[in-house]
Formats: C-alpha cells, sequence, structure tokens
C-alpha cells in the first residue's frame, strides 16, 4: 500500500487523474445555423452573400473592413444582431458564429450568410443589393431590443471597472479597507 505522501506526489504530477474531470473543447469553426430552421443542410449556400459585423461597424474604417457611410453604419454589432434583422425581413441566412476576420482580430467573431436573390429576382421588395442590406441591417439594429441589453449591460461593466480603477476598490467595499490577513484569533 502506498503512503498518503506518494499518493500526494502521484497527484502533483497528473499521474493520477480524476475521473469525474471534464476536458474543454473548442468551438467547430464549422458551425452553421441556418434559418429557418427547416432548411438546414438542405440550402446551396454558394450564392449566399457573406457580410461581417465589421461590414457596418461605424467604428471601422474602409481599411478595416466597412463597406458602408458612416451615417447607414451602427458602433459594433455583432452577428445575432445581424440574424435578428434578417429574420425580421425574413431572409434566408446561415449564421457562422465561430469564423474570425483574419485581418482583425480585435472584431466580433462569427459572420452570415444571406440569401437576397432567389432565381435572379430579389427576395425582399426593399432588399435589392449588398450594400441596400448592409444599410438597413445599420438602420435596424440600433432599434433592437437584444442590442438595448447588450449595451446596458457592457456599459455597466465599463462602469464597474472604471470605478474600480479609480477607487483601487470594489463596489461592494466602499471605503477601500483591506481585508486583515493573518492567523484569526490565534497567538
Amino acid at each position: 500500500m502506498a503512503s498518503k505522501r506518494k499518493l500526494k506526489q502521484a497527484a502533483r504530477q497528473e499521474v493520477i487523474e480524476p475521473s469525474s474531470e471534464i476536458e474543454y473543447a473548442a468551438p467547430d469553426p464549422s458551425t452553421k445555423i441556418t434559418w429557418p430552421r427547416h432548411l438546414a443542410g438542405g440550402v446551396d449556400e454558394s450564392k449566399f452573400l457573406v457580410l461581417w459585423p465589421n461590414n457596418i461597424n461605424s467604428k471601422k474604417s474602409l481599411s478595416q473592413g466597412r463597406r458602408i457611410s458612416i451615417q447607414h453604419a451602427c458602433e459594433d454589432p455583432i452577428v445575432q444582431e445581424m440574424s435578428e434583422v434578417c429574420q425580421f425581413l425574413k431572409l434566408t441566412h446561415i449564421i457562422e458564429p465561430y469564423k474570425a476576420l483574419s485581418r482583425d482580430i480585435s472584431a466580433h467573431p462569427g459572420r452570415i450568410r444571406v440569401q437576397i436573390f432567389s432565381d435572379d429576382k430579389p427576395c425582399h421588395v426593399e432588399i435589392e443589393s449588398r450594400k441596400g442590406l448592409m444599410r438597413k441591417m445599420g438602420e435596424l439594429i440600433p432599434k433592437l431590443n437584444i442590442r438595448k441589453h447588450r449595451v446596458a449591460m457592457e456599459q455597466r461593466e465599463l462602469d464597474a471597472q472604471r470605478y474600480q480603477a479609480e477607487n483601487g476598490n470594489s463596489p461592494g467595499n466602499p471605503k477601500g479597507y483591506a481585508k486583515k490577513k493573518g492567523k484569526k484569533g490565534r497567538c
């Protein structure tokens, strides 16, 4: 029988692995979410347009990937918001949430593929081109409820970080007193 000391050493050296440990698996970059759902797997996506969040981001320059004017763009869109607009317009689209724009690693991940033409006819009366779709997204994304919630949550996190940086403490510790360290009640 091995001693406790040897068992602890073996555990530290990862010779003995806990059986309940779950390994993290990176997401599959080829994951696709099709809308409407009943078309999943049966859509020829070769004729779909590819749109990245950078294409309609007003904070990006033309060389960084913005494709429409700043007046028609919106600040920091994400793929889920772009999908909400396509659902509102009843356009068939595919979300690829784990794709990354190679030239801009700071960009929000994901892209969306949208079908705006079916048999050389527009699928929606208001959308006749890629730029028309991007302008419509730039117009509708700021009005979305999920966007309002996301922006409010990001603002709260930013305020908490700013407060902590200015005061050197957390909001739960308003006077900045540090916790006492050491042996409690022992001599």
